[in-house]
């Protein structure tokens, strides 16, 4: 769904560093040591999730939304998109391009505002065209990138993670495990069992080997968001978890008069996702949620825009 930024991503990735790296690993945690608010949890349903693609928006953006005459936020959750998953036949590690490198070594300016306000941010995470992706990985792989993520989600104070399974390329390269739903479902499993990631969001695009998810991963999950446009959840799937509507925001679709007509029967389930929002006012779709489902209320943009400063 993301294609148009990946070809600087790949470029980029020569240059990328990963969270497993103990210099990385030292300077975000220094950085996640910064005095933490306590968050105030949002009771508004459906959640509010955006994905910002931070190779151009600064996500601080996404704190200037409140609903009018109040101080409470919009947006619920921030995915910071996008990370990825490299490897081999044998090997498999996260990495960051330069972007998501400074973003997260700069925490305390770029992530803990928006905490602050009681928006959750997560780690986005993508293929990255290596032949390995989150539905071929062994055994001992599964193990080794449950453990970065989580190793990376503590170092840097985050709140979860987001999982799409986009630009592996699988069949790339010989000699990995047939790609399955089986497969990324232990992987889902195996990162939910982890110590470090108790209370902490795991989230999935609803796309690739994620359709093939087992039961197991279902319940791990936190929310998962279905490709543009209305759709109803998968079989063993609550409602409190699915996003009905995936809106891709810059490209316009599903268009304005679908999404009005989806708002007004939208109980019931749990969230709402807007991939792409920008560094300029979206109250205008936000609003006919706010009207039909968030109790009549009004958002409002605060005006201020954040430059892409690093």
């Amino acid at each position: 769904m993301k294609k148009l930024l990946f070809a600087a991503i790949a470029i980029m990735a020569v240059f990328a560093t990963s969270c497993s790296n103990s210099e990385d690993l030292a300077v975000a945690s220094q950085d996640a040591q910064g005095t933490n608010a306590t968050r105030s949890v949002g009771v508004k349903t459906p959640k509010l999730t955006t994905y910002i693609e931070t190779n151009d928006i600064n996500p601080l953006n996404m704190g200037e939304y409140t609903f009018a005459g109040t101080d409470e936020q919009v947006v619920d959750h921030v995915i910071l998109f996008a990370s990825n998953i490299r490897g081999t036949v044998s090997t498999v590690e996260l990495y960051h391009n330069p972007n998501q490198t400074y973003i997260l070594n700069n925490r305390n300016t770029l992530i803990k505002p928006l905490q602050d306000k009681g928006i959750k941010v997560l780690l986005g995470l993508l293929g990255d065209h290596t032949g390995v992706g989150f539905a071929n990985l062994t055994s001992s792989q599964i193990t080794s990138f449950a453990n970065q993520v989580a190793d990376c989600i503590e170092a840097n104070g985050l709140d979860g993670v987001d999982f799409d399974d986009e630009y592996a390329e699988y069949g790339k390269i010989s000699g990995t495990p047939s790609p399955s739903g089986t497969n990324f479902s232990a992987l889902i499993t195996a990162l939910r069992a982890n110590p470090k990631m108790s209370g902490k969001l795991i989230t999935a695009f609803y796309y690739g080997y994620a359709t093939g998810f087992n039961q197991n991963a279902k319940d791990a999950l936190d929310y998962m968001w279905p490709n543009f446009g209305v759709s109803n959840a998968p079989s063993g799937f609550a409602n409190s978890k699915w996003a009905k509507m995936s809106i891709q925001y810059t490209q316009g679709y599903p268009g304005a008069s679908t999404i009005k007509a989806a708002s007004k029967v939208y109980s019931g389930y749990g969230a709402i996702m807007m991939f792409n929002v920008r560094d300029y006012d979206a109250s205008t779709t936000m609003n006919y949620f706010a009207s039909n489902v968030w109790g009549g209320k009004t958002v409002s943009w605060s005006g201020t825009s954040y430059p892409k400063n690093y």
